[in-house]
Formats: C-alpha cells, sequence, structure tokens
C-alpha cells in the first residue's frame, strides 16, 4: 500500500484507473465463471424444454381424443333412424339418458329452419325450444358443408352460459340437410379435463382459441361476454408462432416472468399453453449458480476493498451528478449542477457536469411535450383512458364532497369493424376522428370527453343530473345519426349505441369506476337491443331513456 502512494495521480479518470489495475489482475481468473454459467443455462433450459414439450404431446393426445369421441358421439346420434324421421318422444328419451353418460350439459335439437325443437335442460333452466339459432355458425357451417363442427366460445341461447358446441348435420335419405343436433359442453368441463390430465407438471396450463379467448379458467359474470377473458396479445402472438423448437419468455397475466410453450390442437383452432415461473424453472441453475458465487465472494471481497480506495477519489463528483439525476426523477428539470464545484476534479467529470446541465435543459422541454402526448389520442385529439383514469377520479371524488351529481355516457360506433372490413382501416380512422369532432361539439366545455379506446367513447359530466346527461347523450346520438360521413363520391352512415349512468341516481354506485362499469353496462344492453339507441343504468336496473326523462 505504502508502493500505491508513489505513483503518480493524474487528474484523469484513465490515470486513476491505472493504480487499481495492479490489484484487478487476478479478477481475470472469474473469467471461467461466464463459460460456466452460460453451459449450466444452456443445460438447464434443454430440460425444461424437453419437460414442457412431453407433457404438451400428453395434453395435446388427450384432448385431441376426448374432442375426436365428443364429435363422433353427436355424428352417431344425428345419424340414427328416429332423429332422421323426427321422432321427438323417442329422440328425446334418448337425448336425457344420454348426457346423464357423458360430458355433455344440453343437447339439443334444431330442425332444418333453425328452430330448436327440444333440449335437455332442466326444469330450472329457461328453456329453449322454438327459439331461433339459424344465426349461429356451428348451424350455418352444418346447412353448407353437412360436416360436424366443433365451435369457439359462445353464449348458449339456451343456458345463457358459455359454451363450446359440437354440431352435427341431420341428412335425409337423400342426404339433404334436415336439421343439426348439437352438444353443449360447459367451459367448466373443459378446465375439469385440464386439470385432471395434468401429471407430473408443476407449471401452469391452460387453452385458448386463434382469438386469444381462455377456454378454461373462464368465470361467468353477469352482463359480460367472451372478450373479457382474452389473454395479453403478446401471449395470443406466442402461441400463434408455435415455436415448437423453444421456449417463449414472456410476463403471464399476473405480471410475472414465466417460460411457456404452446401446441395447436383441434386443427388448430385452439392452442394448448403451457407456462412455468421462472424461478421455478431455474431452481436447479440457481443452486449451482449459489455454489459458484460463494466461491467468488471471497475473491471479490478484496477487489472491493481496493475499489474502495478509488472511490473515494471519484466518490464526491459522482455524488454531484447523482443528486442532479434524482432531482430530475423528481420533477426538478430545471436543477443545474454548479460547474465550479467540479473544476477541481477530473476533466471527465467536468465534461459529464457540462453534458447533464444541457440534458436537464433538454429534458425540461420534452417532458412538456410528452406529457401532452401521454394524455392525448393522437387520432382524434381526443383526451384519452389514461387521462380519463386520472381525472375522473379526481371530478367523481370532488361532486362526491360536494354532493353534487356526476353522469357518464360511454359511447360505441355501431358495426365499426364493418366499416374497416369495407372500406379500410384508413377509412375507419377518418370515421373515428368523424365522429369525434361531432362529440366534442354537442357536448358543454365542462364535459370531459375521452376516446377509450377502439370505436368506445366515454363522456365524463360533473354537476349533471342524470336527466340532463340523457339530454347531452340524446344530442350526440342524433348529431352522429344526422351527419354522415363523407368523403370524395363515397358517404357513410354512422349510429351510435350509448350506456349512461349517474351518481347520486342509482344507490349501487359509490366509485368513479362503478360509475364507468355501470355506464359500459348500459352500453352493452343498448347494443344488444339494437344499437343507435339510449340505455340507462337505473335502481330497478337497465332502462330505457324514455322511462327517465
Amino acid at each position: 500500500m505504502r508502493v500505491l502512494k508513489n505513483f503518480p495521480q493524474p487528474n484523469t479518470i484513465k490515470g486513476q484507473l491505472h493504480r487499481v489495475l495492479v490489484w484487478i489482475t487476478f479478477i481475470i481468473g472469474l473469467c471461467i465463471f461466464i463459460p460456466t454459467l452460460y453451459i449450466e443455462y444452456r443445460q438447464t433450459i434443454q430440460h425444461q424444454n424437453e419437460e414442457m414439450t412431453h407433457y404438451l404431446d400428453a395434453q395435446t393426445y388427450f384432448f385431441e381424443s376426448w374432442l375426436s369421441e365428443r364429435s363422433s358421439d353427436i355424428h352417431t346420434i344425428a345419424n340414427l333412424d328416429y332423429i332422421k324421421d323426427y321422432n321427438f318422444e323417442k329422440s328425446q328419451a334418448f337425448f336425457q339418458d344420454f348426457k346423464e353418460k357423458t360430458d355433455f350439459t344440453d343437447l339439443i335439437f334444431v330442425n332444418k329452419e333453425g328452430i330448436v325443437q327440444f333440449d335437455t335442460v332442466t326444469e330450472s333452466s329457461i328453456t329453449g325450444v322454438s327459439m331461433e339459432v339459424n344465426d349461429r355458425k356451428y348451424f350455418q357451417i352444418a346447412n353448407k358443408t353437412k360436416q360436424p363442427y366443433i365451435t369457439d366460445i359462445l353464449i348458449s341461447k339456451v343456458t345463457k352460459q358459455p359454451i363450446i358446441a359440437f354440431a352435427s348435420p341431420i341428412l335425409n335419405a337423400q342426404q339433404q340437410f334436415n336439421g343439426v343436433v348439437f352438444g353443449a359442453v360447459n367451459l367448466d368441463t373443459i378446465d375439469q379435463l385440464l386439470q385432471e390430465s395434468r401429471v407430473g407438471f408443476l407449471g401452469h396450463s391452460y387453452i385458448i382459441d386463434q382469438e386469444g379467448t381462455m377456454l378454461t379458467e373462464f368465470i361467468n359474470k353477469q352482463h359480460q361476454s367472451s372478450d373479457n377473458y382474452l389473454v395479453d396479445e403478446h401471449i395470443l402472438n406466442a402461441a400463434l408462432k408455435n415455436k415448437t423448437n423453444g421456449l417463449e419468455l414472456y410476463k403471464d397475466a399476473n405480471e410475472k416472468w414465466v417460460l411457456a410453450k404452446s401446441k395447436p390442437i383441434n386443427g388448430g383452432k385452439w392452442f394448448i399453453i403451457s407456462e412455468i415461473g421462472l424461478l421455478e424453472a431455474y431452481k436447479p441453475l440457481i443452486i449451482r449458480f449459489s455454489l459458484i458465487t460463494f466461491c467468488l465472494v471471497v475473491g471479490s471481497f478484496f477487489t472491493i476493498k481496493m475499489m474502495l480506495h478509488l472511490s473515494k477519489r471519484i466518490e464526491e463528483p459522482i455524488q454531484q451528478l447523482l443528486t442532479g439525476v434524482r432531482k430530475v426523477e423528481q420533477g426538478y428539470y430545471d436543477y443545474q449542477i454548479n460547474e465550479q464545484q467540479l473544476a477541481p476534479y477530473a476533466q471527465e467529470f467536468q465534461e459529464l457536469c457540462a453534458s447533464f446541465n444541457e440534458m436537464s435543459d433538454k429534458v425540461r422541454k420534452d417532458t412538456i411535450l410528452l406529457k401532452e402526448l401521454s394524455i392525448t389520442c393522437q387520432l382524434t385529439k381526443l383526451y384519452n383512458r389514461r387521462y380519463l383514469n386520472e381525472q375522473g377520479e379526481l371530478v367523481f371524488k370532488k361532486c362526491l364532497q360536494e354532493q353534487n351529481h356526476c353522469s357518464c355516457i360511454a359511447l360505441d360506433i355501431d358495426f365499426f369493424k364493418k366499416v374497416n372490413d369495407t372500406y379500410g382501416h384508413l377509412i375507419g380512422d377518418e370515421v373515428l376522428q368523424h365522429v369525434a369532432n361531432i362529440i366534442s361539439n354537442s357536448v358543454r366545455s365542462i364535459d370531459i370527453v375521452t376516446r377509450y379506446g377502439g370505436e368506445e367513447f366515454v363522456i365524463l359530466s360533473p354537476n349533471t343530473t342524470l336527466e340532463s346527461s340523457v339530454k347531452i347523450a340524446e344530442r350526440v346520438r342524433q348529431h352522429v345519426e344526422d351527419n354522415p360521413y363523407y368523403a370524395d363520391n363515397l358517404e357513410i352512415n354512422v349510429t351510435v349505441s350509448i350506456g349512461i349512468a349517474g351518481y347520486g341516481h342509482s344507490k349501487n354506485i359509490s366509485t368513479f369506476y362503478e360509475l364507468l362499469d355501470s355506464a359500459d353496462q348500459a352500453l352493452y344492453i343498448a347494443k344488444e337491443s339494437g344499437r343507435n339507441q339510449l340505455r340507462i343504468y337505473d335502481n330497478i336496473g337497465i332502462v330505457d331513456a324514455g322511462q327517465i326523462l
């Protein structure tokens, strides 16, 4: 240590680090740690990949067999003579008996006009007899192709529950379409089958369709559709890529990092996704890594001790820079470091100080612009969902404290997907801008208009009774209907469906998110009731606007 004190001390970082090289030479030996860790990592990944591959192969075989058996069951039923002859009494007795022995929760007989003749729901369920199902995809495909078909998730018109349907056409003696037999399977059944088929695997698995809707772990909730159970887009994309030779790394629905692997089933319409947490997957690697790390701790201890000697010389200027960084991080973007205080230190620190001051000034200017961009939808120039979530709670709390009314209006452009499919997304974007301008010009200055997502807009009206918000909503609806979109020789008629909820009108609303959710529920009913109309969330349920005005 006395020898080191005789070394020259040039006023540069490079000169100061030269003095430390003598002490860190032995650290080169640590380089063996890198290839060792890499080899262990590759072996762990390979082992995990093989284990998940075997598991998915077993799961795929199990579910493909199950799907084939259920589809074969329905196909066999559809070809029974008394089914083809429309012998309803004998058919219904057979359906009831067969349902008790299988996984089907309901068996339905549909005639060639698409009318339900009978089903096997229990007496406490709502009957589906005489219900029309000719708009269902399974009926249309059976009529067109005369082949069995397995659906994705749909809401049963009989049980009002999310189901998977196995459909098979009824063909008469001339092989002409004469109706459909289909069996419904609740998603709980698929979930149970998935859990029962897990053998020796510690991870988590589930099934999705090509739209990303989960077919397992599906929780039924009133007034909700399967759209509420979509997996994140990155998970769906990973499944669609179908990288059977490797593992995917991403965050799952619980924001935890996992290793994942997927495999298609049901002719590629569905995917089984298997996930295992990183900690669990890397447990063997962590154990080996810990042993190697322990061996390096002793050597690292001496290295750290030597580096402390160097840190005394560079600690103060770094603290100056860190203080500046913290100030900027806390929002003091106009903070400047005193360059004269760093004059006695290395030239590099002085240059860093000058660069930091320039950066601080630039960040201050950019932050102002970025904040504006972060709360604005660039397409429609309206506020975005983030702004609504932030300001909505503040506005609602203020109305709550002042005991004022507060209303929320949720709007959705009717058949907007058809606009995109027919005219393209560029025209679709212009239609969105057109509707956004109409909404902005139809509301008051105190109303907060936001593009909530896709083709949905939300208007938050503080200090506004439900009756007043209904008038605002009707004005918006009428203006949209009366002002089609024009471009060159193109004319597109646009309508909107609207749901309204108000604090102070319904005792069920006590928070901003309950207000927003209530308006969204009313919007859902408005669309289900025929679109281009208003529905209001009320104490007695969701009612027509005429009952309020």
